[in-house]
C-alpha cells in the first residue's frame, strides 16, 4: 500500500512540474520573452501541444527551420490539428515553398470549404504558381463567402486588370467606392481599370480625386498625365508631365517623349524640340523612336533637311524597322532633287522588306512614277 502511494505521488509531482514549466513558458510568451519561453518549453515533456507552442516561439524569433520542424513533429502525433497546419502552411509560403504550402491549404479548404481565409491563401499560392485564372476563381469564392474580405477583393481586381478584364474590375472596385468614395486603394485600382479600358475621362476623374485627398504619388501623377494625353487634353497632359519631372523623375525619357508629342499637337515646335532633345539625352541605348519623333517635328516645320537628318539617325539606330525605313525614303524624297538618288532609297526598302510588306505597294508605285519623271526629263 505504501509503495503504491509513493508511485502515485511521484506521478502527481511530475504532472505538476510539467504543467508548471508549460505555464512559465506561456507567461514568458505573453510578455515577449520568447528565448526564455523556448527554454521553458524544452524543459517540459514535449507533447504535440507543446511542440506547437515551441514552433510559435521559434517563428517569432525568426528561426523558421526549427519552427517548421517543431510543427512537423507535433503533427505526426496529432495530424488533425487545424491551427498548427494553418501556421505551418503560412511558414512554407513565407519561405518561398508554395508546393508544400499549397498541399496543406488544399487540405484545409477541403475540410473547411466555408473558411474564407483558407480559400484566400490558396488563391495567393495559385498566383505564385502563375495560375491566375484559378486564383481569380478562388478570390471570387472568397468574396461570396465574405464580401468584406478586402485583401481578396484587391487581389482579384489587380488580376482582372492584368488580364484586361476591365469591366468586372471596375464593378468590384465601385462596390467599395459606393460605401467609401475616398478609399485610396480602390480609387487607384478603378483608375487603372478605366485607363486600361481606354475610358480616359473616368480614369482622370478618379486620379484627380486621389490628389484632392492628398494622395500625390509618382504612379498617380504619371498616369494622370498619360490619361490627359490619351484624352487629347494636351495642355493638361503637359502640366502633369512637368509636375512629374519636377517632383519625381527629372530624367524620365518616356515622359519627355510624351511631352514632346503633346507640344507637337499644340504646334509648339520649339518646346517639342526641346523635350525630344532631353529625351534623346536621357535615353540609352535605343533611341530610334525618339529620332522618329524629332523627324516628325522637323516635318511639321517643313524643315526637310532636318527631317532627313533625323530619319537618317533613326535608320542608323534601327534599320530593321519597316516604318523607319519607309519614312527614311520619304524624307529623302522630300529633301533631294536627284531622282536617281531618291529611287535608290526606295529600292533599298524593297530589297530589304519586299513588295508584299506594309509599304511595298506604295514604294513600288513611287519608284515607277520617279522613273517616268526621270525618263521624261532625260528625253527633254
Amino acid at each position: 500500500m505504501f509503495n503504491n502511494l509513493m508511485v502515485i505521488s511521484f506521478f502527481l509531482v511530475a504532472i505538476v512540474s510539467v504543467s508548471a514549466q508549460e505555464r512559465v513558458g506561456d507567461s514568458l510568451m505573453e510578455i515577449g520573452d520568447y528565448s526564455n519561453a523556448i527554454v521553458a518549453y524544452k524543459a517540459s515533456e514535449l507533447t504535440p501541444n507543446l511542440q506547437f507552442k515551441l514552433a510559435k516561439a521559434y517563428t517569432v524569433t525568426g528561426n523558421t527551420t526549427k519552427a517548421m520542424t517543431a510543427y512537423q513533429i507535433g503533427l505526426k502525433e496529432d495530424s488533425t490539428a487545424v491551427k498548427p497546419r494553418f501556421d505551418l502552411a503560412r511558414l512554407h509560403l513565407s519561405t518561398n515553398d508554395p508546393i508544400n504550402s499549397f498541399s496543406l491549404f488544399n487540405q484545409l479548404v477541403e475540410e473547411f470549404p466555408e473558411n474564407a481565409t483558407y480559400q484566400f491563401y490558396k488563391g495567393q499560392i495559385l498566383e505564385l504558381l502563375k495560375s491566375d485564372e484559378k486564383a481569380m476563381e478562388i478570390y471570387g469564392n472568397v468574396l461570396k463567402l465574405n464580401p468584406d474580405y478586402r485583401s481578396a477583393r484587391m487581389e482579384l481586381v489587380a488580376l482582372l486588370i492584368k488580364k484586361r478584364k476591365t469591366f468586372p474590375a471596375i464593378k468590384y472596385s465601385q462596390e467599395v467606392l459606393n460605401e467609401n468614395p475616398d478609399d485610396i486603394k480602390f480609387n487607384s485600382l478603378i483608375a487603372q481599370a478605366f485607363y486600361s479600358a481606354k475610358i480616359y475621362s473616368k480614369a482622370i476623374e478618379h486620379l484627380e480625386h486621389l490628389f484632392e485627398i492628398n494622395n500625390d504619388t509618382e504612379f498617380n501623377r504619371k498616369t494622370l498625365g498619360l490619361a490627359y494625353f490619351e484624352d487629347a487634353q494636351w495642355q493638361k497632359a503637359i502640366e502633369n508631365f512637368d509636375i512629374f519631372l519636377k517632383q519625381y523623375q527629372e530624367r524620365d525619357a518616356d515622359i519627355y517623349f510624351m511631352k514632346s508629342r503633346a507640344h507637337l499637337r499644340l504646334k509648339e515646335y520649339d518646346k517639342a524640340l526641346d523635350a525630344i532633345e532631353y529625351c534623346i539625352l536621357f535615353r540609352r541605348p535605343a533611341i530610334d523612336q525618339e529620332y522618329l519623333q524629332l523627324a516628325s517635328i522637323k516635318a511639321a516645320q517643313e524643315d526637310y533637311k532636318g527631317t532627313f537628318d533625323a530619319m537618317k539617325l533613326a535608320y542608323e539606330e534601327n534599320a530593321e524597322d519597316a516604318v523607319i525605313a519607309y519614312q527614311f525614303a520619304v524624307a529623302a524624297d522630300r529633301y533631294f532633287k536627284d531622282k536617281k538618288a531618291i529611287i535608290g532609297y526606295y529600292e533599298r526598302y524593297l530589297n530589304k522588306f519586299g513588295e508584299s510588306s506594309s509599304y511595298g505597294e506604295l514604294v513600288t508605285f513611287r519608284i515607277s512614277d520617279l522613273k517616268k519623271e526621270l525618263f521624261m526629263s532625260e528625253s527633254n
